[in-house]
């Protein structure tokens, strides 16, 4: 009986450091492009300021992976003149499967970057967090 759970919590295991592993590999897979949104001009492509005042990055995510994808998660950060970090967002894609070599939008919104700190953001990075198999 012993070795009959054992053996399965090793299979678990294995197979669930696998699925953490294929799940890392497969965020490497996800390509994630800033769009060119042009509202406001003086704002970098893709940038633009929501009716509430904050900042909002438009972009999409490309699945180069051969299998199709739950929800793609995306973070992004606005850095300041001096690299300073000025705020955080994270968005994923509306639809619930991405099939291979299909595109899908995100829109990242920083709550926390609004009013002239918008003037202040000097750079982005826009980064794939989270992406999973479809069943």
């Amino acid at each position: 009986m012993k070795v009959t759970t054992v053996s399965l919590a090793l299979v678990l295991v294995i197979f669930g450091g696998l699925g953490a592993v294929l799940a890392a590999e497969l965020t490497d897979k996800v390509k994630v492009e800033v769009l060119t949104v042009g509202l406001h001009p003086g704002m970098d492509p893709g940038m633009y300021v929501c009716a509430s005042g904050h900042l909002h990055i438009k972009a999409t995510v490309h699945n180069l992976a051969g299998v199709a994808l739950g929800p793609v998660k995306v973070a992004g950060k606005a850095f300041g003149p001096s690299d300073n970090l000025l705020g955080t967002a994270t968005a994923s894609t509306k639809q619930a499967t991405l099939a291979p070599n299909e595109k899908a939008e995100v829109n990242l919104e920083f709550l926390t970057v609004g009013g002239p700190l918008i003037r202040g953001v000097k750079r982005h990075e826009l980064t794939v967090i989270e992406a999973s198999a479809k069943q």
